[in-house]
């Protein structure tokens, strides 16, 4: 880092962050010079409280804990499993038995260790990290390791909780031996603070959750002795002693932050049989109260604005608050209504696929975990627990189905209670989420409904405007789409590759190539800091939401591309008329003159066969978009067979990537420059609708869409002056849209000749037989004039 950047990120730190880098640094650099030439690492900074901890005075578990759907009968939770996920049984086996003969499943890959496991080496390379003081590890050297999130994917441990699951369901030891076995040999391959496995405290936290359910699933079985107890005891405090001791408040604050809280919390619950145990229940508890408004968005969504994460942290959340509960613990009214706000918007979010839109980074991580989850992109089961918590029918309909994690979270009386509830299609259909910045759009909640999500929000929270970097999950993504037609996925957010990868391949899927949206002359919303900082992020303002049975129309700007000299600016307008298209509108503004710039609009499609002609992409063989652009402007496709990272990708989790077309239009050109792309619904798809682009003035440009039955002649006003509408002489208005429709409509369904007008105040004519001030104050953002003949006065009518 560059010393401007550094002093610039000195400037922005409190205090307290200095004196805990400070201190953090001199203890490790004092605990390095330990470890150098010691001969016992096992022992060498194990505190004496717990090498000497009385697990006889303080005994292992809390005897009277309530352990989430475990704490009821064991032979009522086997007859659910059986008879309520028929063939699940099965697949456990297999999987479990996979494990036995260590055979795993890491981050999308595929491993097979032959003998004992070696938790310091990375499953990707098998190159063995050395056992010195974690600090003085370089987890970023992926040319002799390979990617660092392997052997920590690894070390989270999480498959232990399947191994549980199989004995638990099958009451074979083999699953439970095989769980104490992997747990001693960790133990003795990575000592306290020695090892890769001591270099991210989120790590740790993980592992509490893991080892604790794998011991809950299989307390019963004859390999948990009391000295072994005791062991798992001693294990897990010093667990938790390395993450109180290293906090994330100042390195990561947000999803790993309050991974380790939780775990503190969570251990503290189930072990709270010493003042220190009992001071971590209580007191991390309240520090995941106080965070609350500092991790979620008041209309639920997380603030680092990525989708996995949300999941990630939700879940956290879910598990503490569930089990203080059950144990009748206190739980403020401001957690459960925020957690149900989460879900809320993650309800939104789902797609009509049942998938969930892939914004913004992802590690794969899954802080609810009881087996491999397929496709990873299916978070509904959230769904199903949230209408459970809450008696949610709406919740109910979106999870589809009782969810397994549903009987192991709440119990027989769980999935009682889900069953008896009256299920509902979502009453809010469309949606703005103001604090996030996303616009939602869909016509119904069915499995062939159309969806969009229009990304009008910040990267993410704790980012800056100005030269100082700041690490965040969030892509250079505003402005993008996510999309679905009749409920299959068309354009879509490509995902997250890696953090250890390639930087090319990196940089790809967090920027605004990798995304649904524009760039002007290279540059993006923000400047690449490393690999996940950004600084010099552009500036969003949210203009318009309009939303009715008809249609829903989104407005933002962002006011400049990150480090061009000249201040350019990007307009998106996306426009959702229920039962015809998606249109996207944008418009590009900067210095006027003779200046060229160059212009790329980027849109990924899902997998399948893209194929283009003059003005019109074609997927799958149907007619997807018809597009419209000045002169010169080229539409692009992927080239066949091109390993080429901006040919078009998608990364369905961690690591992974599969090829999936993107188009491109391009163009150079003097600004101001205006665009339009529409995507329409199958009926009007059928029409075969194009695009003709007119130019009005620099702030006022209209689009003509001609199609087999009629036309529509739209105006985009984005100042909202007061101007003539074109497509009727005679009158003038301030909408933003305006839209005039002709002919015998898409379905031939019958003679239309009406104007739409969306954010408009005013209607004038100018022999002032109107002069209407259409809204009055009263809120109305949509009017149709319907018109018998052009001579008459039109009747003016709110759109509902």
């Amino acid at each position: 880092m560059n010393p401007k950047k550094m002093i610039a990120k000195l400037s922005k730190m409190s205090g307290a962050e200095i004196s805990f880098r400070v201190n953090q640094k001199l203890r490790n650099t004092r605990e390095q010079m330990r470890a150098k030439n010691a001969k016992d690492l096992h022992n060498l900074f194990v505190p004496k409280e717990i090498a000497n901890w009385p697990v006889h005075q303080f005994p292992f578990p809390d005897g009277k804990l309530k352990f989430f759907g475990l704490s009821g009968p064991h032979p009522g939770n086997v007859f659910l499993f059986e008879n309520r996920f028929p063939g699940r049984m099965e697949t456990l086996r297999e999987e479990a038995d996979d494990l036995l003969a260590h055979r795993f499943h890491l981050l999308g890959q595929d491993f097979e260790v032959t003998g004992r496991v070696r938790w310091n080496a990375n499953p990707q390379t098998g190159e063995e990290y050395p056992l010195v003081h974690f600090s003085a590890l370089d987890t970023y050297n992926t040319e002799r390791y390979g990617d660092v999130k392997y052997v920590w994917e690894l070390n989270r441990h999480q498959f232990f909780v399947e191994l549980g699951r199989a004995y638990y369901l099958t009451g074979e030891e083999k699953y439970a031996h095989k769980i104490w076995e992997w747990l001693s040999e960790f133990v003795e391959d990575a000592p306290y603070k020695i090892g890769v496995n001591h270099t991210s405290v989120l790590e740790h936290a993980v592992r509490i959750f893991s080892w604790v359910w794998a011991y809950y699933f299989t307390r019963d079985a004859g390999v948990w002795n009391e000295e072994r107890t005791r062991f798992l005891a001693r294990q897990l405090l010093l667990q938790g002693e390395i993450i109180e001791e290293n906090l994330s408040h100042f390195f990561s604050p947000y999803n790993h932050l309050i991974g380790e809280i939780a775990a503190l919390a969570f251990l503290g619950t189930v072990y709270p049989n010493s003042p220190k145990t009992l001071r971590w229940r209580d007191h991390y508890w309240q520090e995941m109260e106080k965070q609350l408004p500092l991790q979620f968005h008041p209309d639920g969504f997380t603030v680092e604005q990525a989708s996995y994460y949300h999941h990630f942290t939700l879940g956290f959340y879910y598990q503490v608050a569930r089990l203080r509960k059950q144990n009748g613990l206190p739980v403020s009214d401001k957690v459960w209504s925020t957690l149900e706000k989460a879900l809320e918007f993650s309800m939104a979010l789902v797609r009509p696929d049942g998938l969930m839109p892939m914004i913004g980074d992802i590690d794969s991580a899954r802080s609810i975990y009881f087996y491999r989850p397929e496709p990873m992109w299916d978070l509904t089961f959230f769904q199903a627990l949230g209408a459970v918590q809450f008696g949610r029918g709406d919740m109910k309909h979106v999870a589809g189905a009782l969810a397994e994690e549903v009987l192991w979270l709440h119990g027989e009386e769980g999935v009682a209670a889900f069953d008896e509830l009256h299920e509902a299609s979502p009453a809010a259909g469309s949606r703005l989420f103001k604090n996030s910045g996303y616009a939602i759009m869909r016509d119904g909640w069915e499995a062939n409904s159309s969806f969009c999500l229009f990304d009008c929000g910040e990267i993410a929270h704790g980012v800056h405007s100005d030269q100082t970097p700041s690490a965040a999950h969030g892509h250079s993504d505003m402005l993008s789409i996510d999309l679905c037609l009749d409920g299959k996925p068309v354009v879509i957010d490509p995902g997250f590759h890696t953090y250890f990868g390639p930087l090319d391949w990196h940089r790809y899927f967090r920027g605004a190539s990798g995304h649904n949206t524009i760039s002007v002359d290279g540059a993006d919303h923000a400047i690449h800091e490393g690999r996940i900082a950004w600084s010099g992020v552009s500036t969003l303002k949210r203009e318009c939401w309009v939303s009715n049975s008809m249609l829903d129309l989104a407005g933002a700007s962002i006011d400049r591309f990150a480090g061009l000299p000249e201040k350019i600016s990007h307009r998106r307008y996306v426009l959702f008329v229920k039962d015809r298209y998606f249109l996207l509108l944008d418009e590009i503004h900067g210095p006027a003159g003779p200046a060229k710039h160059r212009i790329e609009s980027y849109f990924h499609f899902s997998e399948g066969q893209l194929s283009l002609t003059p003005g019109r992409a074609f997927f799958n063989d149907r007619l997807a978009a018809a597009v419209a652009g000045p002169p010169g402007m080229r539409l692009m496709g992927p080239a066949p067979e091109s390993q080429a990272v901006e040919n078009g990708w998608k990364a369905d989790g961690y690591g992974q990537k599969t090829p999936a077309p993107v188009m491109k239009l391009i163009c150079e050109s003097t600004l101001p420059f205006f665009s339009a792309v529409l995507f329409p619904l199958p009926a009007f798809a059928a029409c075969k609708p194009r695009l003709q682009l007119d130019g009005i003035d620099a702030r006022t440009w209209r689009l003509r869409i001609s199609y087999s039955g009629g036309e529509e002649d739209l105006v985009v006003n984005a100042a909202g002056q007061l101007i003539d509408l074109p497509q009727m002489e005679g009158f003038r208005s301030d909408a933003v849209v305006s839209l005039r429709r002709r002919g015998d409509g898409p379905r031939g369904d019958g003679h239309e000749n009406e104007i739409l007008l969306l954010k408009a105040d005013k209607l004038q004519r100018e022999d002032s037989t109107v002069n209407l001030m259409l809204s009055n104050g009263t809120g109305v953002d949509a009017w149709s004039m319907r018109l018998e003949e052009e001579v008459r006065e039109p009747t003016i009518s709110e759109i509902k």
